[in-house]
């Protein structure tokens, strides 16, 4: 190797080096504005927990009634495992309907 070929690879090996550096500044840049965002958030919904539980403890402090449980109902359980199996037998049409409708527009191609 000549000194000149020696050169133009240290040439070489610098400008990948800077590329890399401004790929890394970049992306840490990046990776700073989402946890910015996610710290506001956080603050955000601590004060809006703590300005809440502030107001619904006051309210609870001046109007102090008792509470009624509920009590078991047979018909409110039915009714909601009714409304899950409806639920499934939709989702199980609708992607039948959707195999279908693939399939027949394949065919037609």
């Amino acid at each position: 190797m000549t000194l000149l070929d020696l050169e133009r690879q240290s040439e070489e090996l610098e400008q990948t080096l800077k590329k890399q550096l401004d790929i890394a500044k970049n992306d840490s840049g990046l990776h700073v504005k989402i946890a910015g965002i996610a710290i506001v958030s956080a603050l955000v919904t601590f004060s809006v927990f703590r300005l809440t539980k502030k107001r619904s403890s006051a309210g609870r402090a001046q109007i102090e009634a008792p509470r009624n449980k509920k009590k078991y109902s047979f018909f409110t359980s039915l009714r909601k495992r009714l409304i899950w199996v409806a639920l499934t037998y939709a989702k199980g049409m609708l992607i039948q309907r959707v195999g279908e409708k693939l399939k027949a527009a394949s065919e037609k191609k």
